[in-house]
C-alpha cells in the first residue's frame, strides 16, 4: 500500500499551525534568556539587580506559592475579575445590538457611552470608594466599567455590517423578531462580538489590578502595591508576570473560539 501525498494546502496549514506554536515561544524563551544573562550588569546607567532576573522571579513565585498568600490573593482577582466581565459581557452585547440595530437609542446612547470611555478610571475612583466602599464591589464596579465599552461598540459594528440582502429575504419568508434576531443578526455578527470580548478581557485584567492597588485589601494588586513600597522587586516582577500570562491564556483561548465563527461572517 503507497501512502498518499497530501495536498501543498493541507502541508502549508500544518507548517503554519506549528510554526504559530513555536515561534512566540522561541520569543519568550529568547527575552528570558537575554533577560538572565544581564542580570547584574549595568545597562542604561542602570543595575540590572533592581530590575530582577527570571530565577529570582520565579523562587519569591514559589515561596508564595508554597505560603499560601499567592492563591488568597489570587482568588480574589478572579472573582472580581469574573462577575466584572461578565456583567460587561452581559450588558453589552444587548446594548451594543441595539444601538446597531435602532438609530434612536444610537442616538441616545452613543454620547454617554463616548464620554465614558473618555473618562480616566482613575479620576473615578474615589467616588466608586464614596458610593462603594473599599473592597470587591469598588473592584467589580472599574472592571465592568473599563470592559463594557469594547462589547458595546464591537456589538453594534457587528449589527450595522450585517448584509441588508440578508434581513430582506429572511423577512421575505416570515422571519419577524426573536426568530430574525436567533437565525441571521446573532450568527452575522458574532464574530465581531467575539473581537470586543477579546478586547474587553486585556482591558478588564488591566482595571482589576489599577482597582486593587488603590481601593482593595486583598488581590494581585494589593500583593504588587505592598511588594513595590517595600521594593520586593522579584515578587512584583513575578506578579506582573503572572497576569500578563493569565490575560494572554484567556485572549489564546477566546481567540481560537472567534475563529470557529469566522466564516459566518462571509456567510451568503
Amino acid at each position: 500500500m503507497t501512502a498518499i501525498a497530501a495536498p501543498a494546502a493541507v502541508r502549508a496549514r500544518i507548517r503554519f499551525g506549528s510554526e504559530r506554536v513555536w515561534l512566540p515561544v522561541a520569543g519568550i524563551l529568547a527575552a528570558l534568556v537575554v533577560w538572565q544573562l544581564l542580570s547584574g550588569a549595568r545597562f542604561l546607567g542602570i543595575w540590572t539587580t533592581y530590575i530582577s532576573n527570571p530565577a529570582d522571579a520565579l523562587s519569591a513565585g514559589w515561596t508564595m506559592t508554597t505560603s499560601g498568600e499567592l492563591w488568597t490573593n489570587a482568588k480574589g482577582s478572579l472573582t472580581a475579575f469574573a462577575i466584572g466581565f461578565l456583567l460587561s459581557v452581559a450588558v453589552g452585547i444587548p446594548v451594543g445590538m441595539l444601538m446597531g440595530w435602532n438609530a434612536t437609542a444610537r442616538q441616545l446612547l452613543e454620547p454617554p457611552m463616548m464620554a465614558l470611555n473618555a473618562m480616566p478610571r482613575l479620576a473615578l475612583l474615589p467616588v466608586i470608594v464614596v458610593w462603594l466602599g473599599i473592597g470587591v464591589k469598588s473592584t467589580v464596579v472599574v472592571v465592568f466599567l473599563d470592559a463594557v465599552i469594547p462589547v458595546i461598540v464591537n456589538g453594534m459594528a457587528g449589527i450595522r455590517d450585517v448584509d441588508t440582502k440578508l434581513v430582506q429575504v429572511a423577512r421575505s419568508f416570515g422571519a419577524r423578531g426573536l426568530e430574525l434576531f436567533r437565525k441571521i443578526l446573532l450568527p452575522a455578527s458574532l464574530p465581531a462580538i467575539l473581537t470586543g470580548v477579546r478586547l474587553a478581557v486585556s482591558r478588564g485584567v488591566l482595571g482589576v489590578i489599577v482597582a486593587q492597588l488603590y481601593v482593595s485589601t486583598v488581590g494581585i494588586g494589593t500583593l504588587i502595591s505592598n511588594y513595590g513600597q517595600e521594593f520586593q522587586v522579584d515578587q512584583v516582577i513575578f506578579l506582573v508576570g503572572l497576569v500578563s500570562v493569565f490575560a494572554y491564556v484567556v485572549n489564546l483561548a477566546l481567540a481560537r473560539l472567534e475563529r470557529r465563527f469566522e466564516g459566518w461572517r462571509a456567510a451568503p
